[in-house]
């Protein structure tokens, strides 16, 4: 029973860990793609137009690194 409850505290902690790396990864992509888009359009893109760029790019890495690698939990006895 302790295994069980230490597994699902794992998986919610290591989820939530995740969720918050997703946002600033998220925010960096937004800033750079911010950035790139006036150094190389010599004007802004519009904010949905970053927003959605930096949301796809964030979504296919999140999915491209799940498939890419099988995750294992070992815990420890």
């Amino acid at each position: 029973m302790k295994e069980e409850l230490m597994a699902v505290l794992m998986v919610i902690v290591v989820s939530l860990i995740l969720i918050l790396l997703s946002i600033v990864y998220f925010i960096i992509t937004l800033f750079v793609i911010k950035v790139a888009s006036d150094v190389v359009f010599d004007n802004a893109v519009g904010e949905d137009m970053a927003v959605l760029a930096a949301a796809l790019i964030t979504l296919g890495t999140m999915i491209g690194g799940a498939l890419s690698r099988k995750p294992t939990l070992v815990l420890a006895k």
